[in-house]
């Protein structure tokens, strides 16, 4: 039977994907003891050599191991639905493309030859026809408005709820906009005028204090990219009013790259910050001259959004490939994984934002990309209800950041990341536009799937 071009390109990419990873691979097979990235290329590598050698049940064992690794991965799971038809266990090939289903997955099986032998069941036609159905648009919104054609790569948003001002950055020339109502957009910072002003990966208002603060970083698609750099990330403080440089909190240098890429205030002025390139969590506390790792562990693999609980004890913390964790705000360096249903894919996770006992999450790594609500118990510590908010919707090119005001979600409805290089240049003709979305996370349309209704549904 033949291989699918699919999954030849995807495991091509899997394979440069284990080679960009800070670590060797090794000769001999890897223990379970090893870190999670060694673990992660041996058997990208291993996947991607015994499928190019046709060598089946390698290919397999291979990927099912990935997928312990990367739970959340939707290539990893789509890989295993394959395999197994081509093995013919059709049982465990159902059991994936069901847990992929529950989860609210789409994908359109139609592609596959390999799945011949599974459409002889009336159950792949039922399940082939609810995955086809989860990628229809879904959700209520409204386009506020539309960022200047030449405003590439925007990544950061920040509402000012006071004054209706709006503060947009991106990471290809580092210019920060402000728009208040409908007047058009104009420049409140760039590089020309704020020192240290690199790549803006995310913004806060701290309206107490008439402050907006910047996560900004020396990427390689920003224009003025230098690799020898020695200030490679820091947190500016400007002025709400003026765009006027009153700090900069630069990450200590040392032989790690560092990215600052997410951030978020508590009510007196401290700030967490995410390093995407290092698994460090910095903290920044009120008054401080400089910023401390505030919590590090070698099994993240990408950090991502953060959010603070209301009473600010729990810090929320997505990582990329494994979901949400917890930490503890007392500084007792205490760290959960966020319990979650099985039903829940916790993959892909850019933004995510705290709103009455809620986490909202912008969710990009996955089929649909979309918005889900995520209602937490009375502990703060899981996922007892999930709602999805916005999901498959045709204006998504990879929205990765917003921003909450009361109950409003604004995000980016794309983020230009899949039509750029390495150097941040356009790969072909003009980026595609980019337009400033709103919606209400407590419409009154979201249907509401609580834990008892999600276990109803696996059972079915």
């Amino acid at each position: 039977m033949q291989k699918s071009q699919l999954i030849k390109i995807s495991l091509r990419l899997f394979l440069a994907a284990a080679l960009l990873l800070p670590v060797a691979l090794p000769a001999q097979p890897i223990g379970d003891d090893a870190a999670p990235g060694a673990r992660l290329a041996y058997w990208f590598d291993q996947a991607a050599r015994a499928f190019n050698e046709d060598r089946l049940d390698d290919w397999v064992a291979a990927t099912e191991r990935l997928h312990e690794l990367r739970p959340y991965n939707q290539d990893f799971m789509t890989h295993l639905v394959l395999g197994y038809a081509r093995q013919n266990q059709l049982s465990k090939a159902f059991n994936t493309m069901l847990m992929m289903q529950q989860q609210g997955l789409a994908e359109d099986w139609s592609r596959f030859d390999e799945l011949e032998p599974m459409r002889q069941h009336r159950l792949y036609e039922h399940l082939a026809n609810l995955m086809s159905e989860a990628g229809e648009p879904f959700g209520r919104y409204s386009e506020v408005a539309d960022l200047p054609g030449d405003f590439a790569m925007p990544e950061a948003l920040a509402m000012d709820g006071e004054s209706g001002r709006v503060f947009v950055g991106n990471v290809r020339d580092g210019r920060i906009l402000v728009r208040d109502g409908d007047d058009d957009w104009e420049v409140f910072a760039d590089p020309d005028g704020v020192e240290g002003l690199m790549a803006v990966f995310d913004l806060a208002v701290d309206r107490d204090r008439d402050h907006l603060w910047v996560a900004t970083g020396m990427a390689s698609q920003f224009v003025g990219y230098d690799p020898e750099a020695g200030d490679q990330s820091a947190l500016l403080r400007l002025d709400l009013g003026s765009g006027e440089l009153l700090a900069r909190y630069s990450v200590a240098a040392s032989d790690a790259r560092h990215l600052l890429g997410s951030l978020v205030l508590g009510s007196d002025g401290t700030v967490f910050a995410a390093d995407t390139l290092h698994p460090v969590v910095f903290r920044l506390d009120a008054g401080a001259q400089r910023l401390e790792p505030f919590f590090a562990n070698p099994n993240f693999s990408s950090l991502r959004g953060l959010a603070l609980s209301a009473d600010e004890r729990h810090l929320y913390l997505a990582d990329y490939e494994q979901g949400i964790f917890v930490l503890a705000t007392d500084g007792s360096n205490q760290a959960w994984k966020l319990a979650v249903p099985e039903t829940l894919n916790e993959g892909g996770i850019d933004g995510l934002y705290w709103w009455d006992q809620h986490l909202v999450a912008i969710q990009n790594g996955v089929s649909p990309q979309r918005v889900l609500r995520l209602q937490l118990g009375e502990d703060g510590l899981g996922v007892v209800a999930v709602a999805p908010v916005l999901a498959g919707l045709e204006t998504f090119d990879t929205p990765t950041f917003g921003a909450m005001d009361g109950s409003s979600l604004y995000l980016f409805s794309g983020s230009h990341w899949r039509h750029v290089d390495g150097r941040g240049r356009a790969r072909e003709g003009a980026l595609p536009q980019v337009s400033l979305l709103k919606t209400d996370v407590d419409a009154t349309e979201i249907m509401v799937v609580g834990q008892e209704a999600m276990e109803q549904m696996r059972g079915r």
